[in-house]
């Protein structure tokens, strides 16, 4: 689990699509794709449901995002505190 892994999964949560995630993040979408199986393969759960169109998160999903916007914030904080 990657911090860059945990901010396309953040950007494919609030997109609710692969395709557009991709465009905002300026990748392909096999490489978002690819970033959010090894957060599932990390996590060893579904983020996302396949099964649906929009983008929906699991259970699990949810339970993630919380703390990828904590660790992401975390990770910003801590990088503006080094430059001061």
């Amino acid at each position: 689990m990657t911090i860059e892994d945990l901010k396309v999964f953040m950007t494919v949560a609030t997109e609710r699509s692969f395709s557009r995630a991709a465009r905002k993040l300026r990748r392909t979408q096999p490489a978002v794709s690819q970033a959010i199986k090894r957060l599932e393969d990390g996590c060893g759960e579904r983020l996302i449901d396949r099964s649906l169109r929009d983008g929906t998160l699991t259970d699990a999903g949810e339970l993630l995002l919380d703390y990828a916007q904590r660790a992401v914030r975390l990770v910003e904080e801590a990088a503006t505190a080094v430059s001061e």
